[in-house]
């Protein structure tokens, strides 16, 4: 029997000081719980100030027993001081609109918007003063 992974994943980039989330398909509260954890584990490797890029362009809708963790994972972010928050929200989405309400009120936590993940590189190379990756 296959063991059922998570289609999202959550990754640091240590060298660029960076988190990078990418939510696929339905996100279910068990892959909210999961990711998380992976977030507080990749957070563990990165300084403050950390950039965020969360991709949600291959999402299609969050479930709405998630929420309570996706506002523990915005609180998270915000104590390990987070900095520059890229969402990749591509056309407009449903789970786009769940997250843009859940972090609106969030303080510390102020995400921008990107069309795709080259869009967020060069948004976040202008904002840090660093290169975007070719």
């Amino acid at each position: 029997m296959a063991k059922n992974r998570c289609p999202s994943t959550v990754t640091a980039d240590i060298k660029r000081n960076r988190l990078i989330i990418r939510l696929r398909g339905e996100v279910p509260k068990k892959d909210v719980e999961q990711i998380y954890t992976d977030v507080r584990f990749c957070v563990a490797d990165l300084k403050p100030g950390f950039s965020v890029i969360t991709d949600l362009t291959e999402a299609r809708i969050g479930h709405l027993s998630a929420i309570g963790t996706f506002k523990k994972i915005t609180a998270y972010l915000t104590e390990k001081q987070v900095g520059q928050v890229i969402r990749v929200v591509g056309q407009g989405k449903v789970i786009f609109q769940q997250l843009a309400k859940l972090t609106d009120k969030t303080a510390g936590y102020q995400p921008m918007y990107a069309k795709n993940i080259e869009e967020a590189e060069v948004l976040l190379a202008d904002l840090t003063g660093e290169k975007p990756e070719s």
